[in-house]
């Protein structure tokens, strides 16, 4: 055997303190890497936090990538396996810099929300078919206002503005919402109190600024900060069909494109109650307007509006019935179209909705525009509280609404013309619609006042019925009445709460409801009909039932839909029903076979009160 076969000998390994020694020298060298590493990467680490967490991901993922592509090149592996302990030092001192450059970030990251101030914080609202949008402004304009060490110099929160019927009352008595409750005053905060709000059109800023209110800062020309144009949304199938009769629809008359819509083609147009919503407002100006209809035909048109608008307050929650509508229909296509803000459209979508979460996975809406709808042209309105003055935060007010016009709500609108309706024209709008059109309504509540009924309804009904003061018109009247078995299963039996009541009297009627007895049994709706129908009214009116929905299952033996359906045609001081169910997500009885009385049966869904004001405007129609 040569030399060159034989065996060398084994190098004789390292001594304990050798070993120690190297080790020391390892972890000095590795502390001295990270400090240095520390030092180096200061600024990129500053900008990495104040970077989003999901960009933090992505860019930690690509450098852990990088470094494992890096490390199975052949020249690397061929020089890890020659200089193995070399290669171990210089892996334990990246190491060292690693743990210490992670330990610093950590602790830099911890003290900056220590060291940050605390940002001054503005509150705005508007409609609640824009929050999203002007939410998504609002978070641009935080992000690229920062100190140089990261830290916000404002957080801003966006917030739905109360319903037309209640801003005038809301922005003069401070942002409260004053009510009567047994014979005292009582007040309490819609919110917390805005710095600005953006309005969905000129002349409704206007038309408050009228009304002499302090708060309101005067009207200037650029206020405006987005304008969109309202349009006909409908499914593609719809628009599709659509086609076959107009090749383009802006080509025609408003007029000629809504009969097609609504007489050609079988569809319902739906739109927001206008006490609700300054957008169904102004909508309802075209239909009059547009369609060319002669006076006469308002009160009819008008009533169309209400029947076919899904009971709907908001321009969101018109969206989103629609939503649960296609998702019930045959091939998610109902025969609908809704009169709502361009952007509405993009936001359904686009699954922005507020609320209703999974539009963007039904089948997308498309937007039929004509330049005969009006355009929304939005306000941006500074707010100030007597008392609560301060220069400082009017400075960033200003700042933000200047920012905001350059950086406008629905950049997208395609060129909408200016706003016809002016002061005048809205508030005449007004005063058709809400006051001359709408009915007088004869209101009979009955509520279940039932054992079960008494934690999900007692108070929500009381609370609803105090919030919907301002719905009601002079001449309507509302009376209440209570419905329950004394024993399991015995005769129904219907007690007067409160007589006939003014708008100024739901106060005591709300005390009235919170005082009641919830401890009987469950009687049947149609006990409750059928009593209620042999009254001695000169003109039939409609009947809204407060109902956990449990007195559903004590209909007899028959199908409950079809007992209802009997007492409520038999029911000749009844015009029709609508059933709100409270602490149920669906209506056990849903619709009403063989009765041409109007029947609905609902949710309680975002709140009761909500539910009790699409209910008022619902029935003023039933007679």
């Amino acid at each position: 055997m040569s030399e060159t076969q034989q065996d060398e000998p084994a190098a004789p390994p390292p001594s304990r303190k050798a070993q120690i020694a190297a080790a020391v020298q390892t972890a000095l060298i590795g502390a001295l890497a990270g400090a240095f590493v520390t030092w180096i990467s200061a600024p990129w680490l500053g900008l990495f936090a104040r970077q989003p967490l999901h960009v933090q991901l992505w860019v930690s993922l690509a450098v852990g990538s990088a470094l494992g592509v890096v490390a199975l090149i052949p020249v690397l592996r061929d020089l890890i396996q020659r200089h193995p302990d070399k290669v171990r030092t210089a892996l334990c001192v990246l190491a060292g810099a690693a743990v210490a450059t992670g330990v610093w970030t950590v602790i830099r990251t911890a003290a900056a929300d220590d060291q940050c101030p605390a940002p001054a914080e503005l509150r705005l609202v508007t409609a609640s078919e824009n929050v999203a949008e002007l939410t998504a402004r609002t978070r641009t304009y935080v992000r690229e206002h920062q100190t140089e060490d990261g830290c916000p110099v404002v957080r801003m929160t966006v917030g739905a503005a109360p319903p037309p019927i209640h801003l005038r009352d809301a922005f003069d008595n401070g942002w409260e919402w004053r009510e009567d409750r047994r014979d005292q005053p009582y007040a309490r905060l819609y919110d917390l109190q805005p710095d600005a709000w953006v309005a969905s059109s000129a002349a409704e800023a206007d038309e408050l600024r009228a009304g002499q209110l302090r708060s309101l800062s005067a009207r200037k020309r650029e206020d405006t900060v987005g304008r969109d144009q309202l349009v006909l949304a409908m499914s593609g199938k719809r628009s599709e069909e659509l086609d076959t009769y107009m090749d383009n629809p802006d080509d025609y008359s408003f007029g000629e494109v809504w009969d097609t819509l609504t007489n050609t083609m079988g569809m319902t147009i739906a739109r927001p109650f206008p006490e609700t919503s300054v957008a169904a407002l102004i909508g309802t100006h075209d239909v009059f307007h547009d369609r060319g209809l002669p006076e006469s035909r308002y009160p009819k048109a008008e009533q169309e509006l209400v029947e076919d608008g899904l009971g709907a307050d908001t321009v969101t929650s018109l969206l989103c019935e629609f939503d649960r509508l296609a998702d019930r229909a045959d091939g998610g296509d109902p025969k609908i179209a809704l009169l709502v803000p361009g952007h509405g459209v993009d936001d359904y979508n686009a699954d922005r909705v507020e609320g209703c979460e999974g539009t963007g996975d039904s089948a997308p809406l498309v937007a039929v525009r004509h330049h005969d709808l009006s355009t929304l042209d939005y306000q941006f309105v500074k707010v100030s509280w007597p008392d609560q003055r301060s220069p400082e935060r009017a400075k960033l007010v200003e700042h933000f609404g200047a920012w905001l016009r350059t950086h406008p709500l629905f950049p997208n609108a395609p060129g909408p013309r200016d706003s016809e309706l002016g002061l005048r024209e809205l508030g005449q709008l007004r005063k058709l619609v809400l006051d001359e059109l709408r009915p007088q309504l004869g209101l009979r509540l009955l509520v279940d006042t039932s054992g079960s009924a008494d934690r999900p309804v007692r108070v929500q009904a009381a609370e609803a019925v105090r919030a919907n003061s301002r719905l009601l018109g002079p001449r309507d009247k509302v009376e209440v009445f209570g419905l329950h078995a004394l024993t399991r299963n015995g005769p129904a039996e219907v007690t007067r709460i409160a007589a006939e009541s003014t708008r100024e009297q739901l106060g005591a009627v709300a005390a009235g409801i919170e005082s009641t007895a919830f401890d009987r049994w469950d009687a049947p709706a149609s006990a409750g009909l059928s009593r209620l129908g042999a009254g001695d009214e000169a003109v039939a009116a409609p009947v809204v039932l407060l109902t956990d929905g449990r007195l559903f299952d004590n209909e007899g033996t028959g199908d409950a839909a079809h007992v209802i359906a009997r007492a409520l045609k038999d029911a000749e001081t009844v015009s029709g029903l609508y059933v709100v169910v409270f602490g149920q997500d669906e209506c056990a009885v849903s619709a009403l076979p063989d009765t041409d009385k109007p029947y609905r049966c609902v949710t309680v869904g975002e709140g009761a009160d909500q539910a009790l004001t699409r209910a008022i405007i619902t029935v003023r129609g039933w007679r």
